[in-house]
């Protein structure tokens, strides 16, 4: 099936906002779809791995964010603080530090103040 980046887009934003309301099942469902149609673009994979941190699935996120997005954009600095994110939450606190000290030095106001809020915590 081929999807407009715009459809992709309201799909994408149509997940975010499940996701954010605690309808995680449903978040889930959505970006999967979304996922399944837009497979190569990072915009979509970020919200597909920003959706399964918040969903708590840590390991998903960490795959797609270290082994797609940052395979392909090693500067994604938004990847990075999300990486930083699940690997917090998984016990690997070293690794998450190192990567929201880089998005402290590289990202950009809305990365730097959510990597500030971990490295604080």
């Amino acid at each position: 099936m081929q999807a407009s980046v715009e459809l992709l887009q309201l799909m994408s934003q149509t997940g975010y906002m499940a996701c954010f309301k605690g309808d995680i099942k449903r978040s889930q469902l959505i970006m999967e779809g979304v996922e399944a149609i837009g497979v190569e673009q990072i915009p979509i994979k970020m919200g597909v791995a920003i959706a399964k941190v918040y969903a708590g699935d840590y390991d998903y996120a960490i795959d797609i964010l270290r082994n797609q997005i940052l395979q392909l954009e090693p500067e994604h600095m938004s990847a990075k603080c999300f990486l930083g994110i699940a690997l917090s939450q998984k016990g690997e606190v070293d690794e998450a530090k190192a990567f929201f000290e880089e998005v402290m030095r590289l990202g950009n106001q809305d990365e730097r103040s959510i990597a500030s809020a971990y490295l604080n915590s």
